[in-house]
């Protein structure tokens, strides 16, 4: 065992890296005696703590003919409302100057001030203006998640989420499976709705009829398919609508 000597005194390597003069630890203490540092010198001088550097470049937003950090932008006077209000507008589609100057005042009204609008019927409204419009039968948030899964407007008025939903919650029924095809092809043609969802690997189909959730397998699902019954409506990165095809709207007659 290696021995070393410092302040008149010589103890093996491992003693000194336990003795209280010694402000290092013991990997660090060997390497500096390897490289023929002066004993008392690698005992007592602190380790020098190296500054973590990231790559990752600063979010910069452009606005008024300037580009800035957030942390800029925040101190910058023209912008009214803090960073999480103003980050939050833009990813929901605002331009970045109608993000930073909106009050919060004015978004807390009936309108939502300089918010992305959305056109039908000849119309264009924002997404509070339509929720609050007749022809649309959902919340202000369902129709939001709604259009930000890339569903199309119309369907956006009408569909609803359940997902994870207590089975036993409420009066509407939920879960109950259907592989009979003369019955599914009954309930598509009094208007029921086959959805596919497509989530973490696992894949759910729906058939929504009278406010009732029907489960298919994958098996009807596919015969449906193979045959022609139904033909794909809409789909986005998750969910995908069926409706019947022109062979599907006869089969059950």
């Amino acid at each position: 065992m290696p021995f070393v000597e410092a302040f008149g005194e010589r103890k093996p390597i491992i003693e000194w890296s336990r003795d209280p003069r010694c402000v290092v630890k013991y990997g660090t203490l060997v390497q500096r005696l390897d490289e023929e540092w002066p004993a008392a010198d690698a005992l007592t001088q602190p380790a020098e703590r190296k500054e973590r550097k990231y790559s990752r470049p600063p979010v910069t937003i452009e606005a008024f003919g300037d580009r800035k950090t957030i942390s800029e932008w925040k101190d910058d006077g023209r912008v009214l409302v803090k960073p999480n209000v103003f980050i939050r507008r833009i990813q929901h589609g605002w331009t970045p100057e109608a993000a930073f100057t909106t009050p919060l005042s004015v978004n807390r009204g009936r309108r939502e001030g300089n918010g992305p609008t959305y056109e039908i019927f000849g119309e264009s409204k924002t997404i509070r203006e339509w929720a609050q419009d007749e022809r649309c039968s959902v919340s202000e948030m369902t129709l939001r998640k709604n259009l930000q899964s890339g569903m199309p407007l119309l369907e956006a008025f009408q569909f609803r989420r359940r997902p994870g939903r207590n089975l036993g919650a409420g009066k509407e029924e939920v879960g109950r499976e259907v592989d009979d095809l003369s019955a599914i092809l009954g309930m598509m043609n009094d208007g029921g709705e086959l959805w596919v969802y497509d989530t973490g690997g696992s894949r759910r189909i729906s058939l929504i009829y009278k406010d009732i959730r029907n489960i298919l397998s994958e098996e009807i699902f596919a015969e449906m398919t193979q045959r022609g019954i139904v033909e794909k409506s809409f789909e986005t990165d998750t969910i995908k609508n069926f409706v019947l095809s022109p062979v599907g709207e006869t089969a059950n007659r």
